[in-house]
């Protein structure tokens, strides 16, 4: 009984470029975009505004999630903007306006400011224009993330295939066996 290697290469060959296949297919499947957007808010009888710019130093942040109309998840960063209270040195985040229209302003880590900030997440509505635009942007995200697999899918298995040929091409060189062919003929 002969064992044929040629045969067993190239099966081993298959094998990895299937694996490899379904794992990049599978993988790229289960990616989901993670999109943020960060909101300002200035004083607490002021709504959210989206933001671009990078949240102050001094600013609160407070962190939680918010769903579009198509269920992604959309995480929501609201940068409390921080401000002088009279002759205070410390920037203080306002947190409260009392019927008299006095603000009234804590340290970012205050108990105060926390449930202000809990208010606030629980008060939050991801505007439409907005949700559309998460739900828009995670689309292309995914799109592009399907492009991006199948693009270095072909890329690996094409590099995998020349490397597999070279090293058929080197041992039957080595061997002595005529190209197409698994074995020396007969009398060689």
């Amino acid at each position: 009984m002969r064992i044929n290697v040629f045969e067993g290469a190239r099966r081993i060959a298959l094998i990895v470029a299937a694996l490899s296949a379904i794992a990049t297919l599978v993988l790229a499947g289960m990616y989901e975009p993670y999109l943020s957007m960060q909101y300002r808010v200035t004083s607490p009888t002021s709504a959210p505004t989206r933001s671009d710019e990078s949240c102050p130093y001094d600013a609160g942040r407070h962190y939680f999630t918010a769903g579009t109309r198509q269920g992604r998840q959309v995480g929501i960063e609201l940068c409390l903007i921080a401000m002088q209270f009279g002759k205070e040195p410390n920037m203080l985040i306002p947190y409260e306006v009392d019927k008299a229209g006095i603000v009234w302003g804590a340290e970012s880590f205050s108990k105060e400011v926390d449930l202000y900030e809990r208010a606030l997440e629980r008060r939050f509505v991801l505007p439409a224009s907005d949700a559309e635009w998460a739900d828009q942007e995670a689309s292309r995200r995914y799109r592009d993330n399907w492009r991006k697999a199948l693009f270095g899918l072909a890329i690996g298995l094409g590099i995998f295939w020349i490397v597999v040929c070279a090293i058929g091409w080197v041992v039957r060189g080595f061997a002595g066996i005529p190209r197409g062919m698994d074995s020396r003929q007969a009398g060689e």
